[in-house]
This record gives C-alpha cells, structure tokens and sequence, in this order.
C-alpha cells in the first residue's frame, strides 16, 4: 500500500483558498508521515486555481508524487478541468486521475471531449494518467448545513438526469435504484439499492459511498485503447479507481477488449501491472524476471475469475480464500524515518526513478 494523502476543506486546510504557508505545513506533514505524495479531490471538493496551483508547486518542491482528480472553483470534474489542469503544472510533473470521468458529456458531446482530451495529452509529456473501466462512479453522500451534497462529482450526478441537488433529489435517486450505495455485506463490498441504501444512507448520518452508473462505455473503451501516432497509449494505465468502491473489474472488462482485439494480452498486461508499477517506480514489480518480486496472478481467461494470487513468491489468496499475510506500505526515505521504530514492512522507493518524475520522455523534468 501507497499512500497520496488528499488535501481539502477540513482535512489539513480549513478553507478553499488556504495560504502558502497553510498548505507547506500540511504537504510537508503528510509527506513525513509516510505519504509519497498529495492527491486534489477537485471534482469532489474544488479548490481555487490558485491554491490548485501552490499545491503543484510546493509538493513538486519536496519531491512528492501529485495527483489530481481535475476542477477547481473556476472549472470542474470535466474537459475545462483537464485544460485548466495542464496549464497549472507549468509542465512540471502530474498524475490526473481517471480520464474517462471527464468525458460524460457535461460540456461537449461526449465523442468530442474524447477527442479534445486525447489532443491534450497528445501535447503534455509530463501528464501521466489512468482510466477505469467500470459504469459506475463514486463519491461521498454527506449533505451540508443548507441540505445540499457535499461532493461537486454527486450535485453533477444527479443535475445531469433531473433530479433536484439536495437531499431529498438524492433521497429520491435512491429509492428509483438510479444511484445505490456501497456498503460492506459480510466480507464483501457490495451495491445496494432502494430501500436498503436509503436506511443505511441514513443510519450512518449520510456518511456513505454513493454510486451512479454515468461513466459511459465508449469513453471507457477509447481511454484504455487510444495511440498516439507512435503507437503509444495515450492513456498509460488502466486502474480499479479505489478498492474500497466494489468495481475491481479490470479483467473482467478487459479481457473483453482482447477478444475485441482492442488489445492484445500483452497490452493489457501492460497497461495493469507494467506501467503502473513504472508510475511509481517500484522496478522489480509488473513483470517476472531475475531478481524481480514473485508477484503472479493466476486467472481462468473465459470468466476472468482469480484463481490463486501470490505476492513476493507467497501465496496469499486461493479460490476466493485469503491467507493472512502482513502487508507491506511503500514509502520514500523521507517517510520511511516516521516508522523506524515500529515493525511495519516497507518498501522504499525512490521517485526519482518513476515514470511520473521522468516523463514519457525518459528524461527527468
């Protein structure tokens, strides 16, 4: 486990425009604490360009990884927020989260903000990016003092098919089985719907993950398959987007592409395990070679169903069964020193090997 420590309103900075010396207090806590960098939830909870713009600068300062779900107060979770985000990083490094959640058609018809985002990242070498490939989206159900939802991401959501944005337009959503929550069902996360996710919506003081299904499946497909004319993906990864929203798809969406011929095996491969770990620099994960972790899944290729799992040679999951294995979290040097007296594994990376502070270039930026 790695952790991007997400900075907004009352976790870390009190107001959407917080001061430099605000925002160097936090970054620089967090990153001692063991984070390897800082996520914006701007779609979710927007900041102004300005403090958009501090954050980029002072975390590429302490050599941290950067994140960024796009939108500010001035744009949001859409194209204007990928072009706003691209002009703030002055091309200095960034990871935008999610790319086919900008293309729902908010702005443009949706196969035009397709093309107007790929043309972006076409042009910014220092943008390393992923998409998902799953229908539903994410975000926090809390309603503020005025009866409005919380989340910019769930007020957009229910705009975009006519329900009203407060709590009750939600209440109703729920009870059409057009949004659900997500809730933990035994070991499981699992959706919910209607009346269940109404009670339990409510029994935890509207403290829930909420779901709509408005990520559309063309989107997802050219996000995962895109070239540029090179025939590198314009998009270099293909993530689950959180694992705690029950949607780890990624086989079960993209062994289809395959078939499709969208994608070969190895491509996909690729694009779920190879670039990814390069993303972060951990060189001895993504592929199996001397010297390199023993990290293997094994999958029945028709159903996409995991059969056995095994991380560093050991075997850690079996037909649904997982071992109780510790875990390890992934640090830089800088936070590793905040858990030297604790017996916690790690792993130490240093960024200055990844594809994010590299570029796609190869060439440190």
């Amino acid at each position: 486990v790695a952790v991007l420590e997400a900075i907004y309103p009352e976790n870390g900075i009190k107001g959407k425009n917080p001061s430099v010396e605000e925002l160097k207090k936090v970054i620089n806590k967090n990153l001692d604490s063991g984070a390897i960098g800082i996520k914006i939830l701007g779609g979710h909870y927007p900041l102004t360009p300005e403090a958009t713009y501090n954050i980029f600068q002072i975390t590429y300062q302490e050599k941290g990884y950067m994140g960024f779900h796009v939108g500010t107060t001035e744009t949001g979770s859409n194209i204007k927020g990928v072009e706003e985000a691209v002009k703030l990083t002055e091309g200095k490094p960034l990871h935008v989260a999610h790319v086919n959640a900008y293309c729902r058609g908010y702005i443009e018809d949706p196969l035009l903000e397709l093309k107007i985002i790929m043309d972006i990242l076409k042009k910014s070498p220092n943008i390393i990016s992923e998409s998902h490939l799953a229908l539903h989206n994410g975000c926090y159900g809390g309603i503020d003092k005025n009866g409005v939802p919380i989340s910019y991401v769930l007020r957009n959501s229910l705009k975009a098919n006519g329900y009203k944005v407060n709590k009750e337009g939600l209440e109703e959503a729920l009870r059409v089985k057009y949004a659900g929550a997500y809730a933990l069902r035994g070991s499981k996360m699992k959706y919910i719907y209607g009346d269940e996710a109404i009670n339990y919506w409510k029994e935890h003081e509207y403290k829930v993950g909420i779901c709509f299904p408005i990520n559309r499946r063309r989107s997802a497909q050219v996000c995962a398959t895109e070239r540029d004319k090179k025939g590198n993906f314009v998009i270099d990864a293909i993530s689950s987007d959180g694992g705690v929203i029950p949607r780890n798809c990624i086989l079960s969406h993209g062994l289809p592409l395959v078939r499709f011929c969208a994608l070969t095996l190895s491509e996909l491969v690729q694009k779920i395990s190879l670039t990814p770990s390069r993303m972060l620099g951990l060189k001895n994960k993504g592929h199996l070679s001397i010297g390199a972790d023993a990290d293997i899944t094994i999958f029945d290729p028709d159903d996409a169903k995991v059969e056995i799992v095994l991380i560093k040679g050991k075997v850690c999951m079996v037909s649904g069964i997982i071992f109780n294995n510790p875990g390890t979290l992934i640090v830089t040097q800088r936070g590793a020193n905040r858990f030297k007296k604790q017996e916690i594994p790690l792993e130490v990376i240093n960024l200055e090997d990844s594809l994010f502070l590299k570029g796609k270039g190869g060439e440190d930026k």
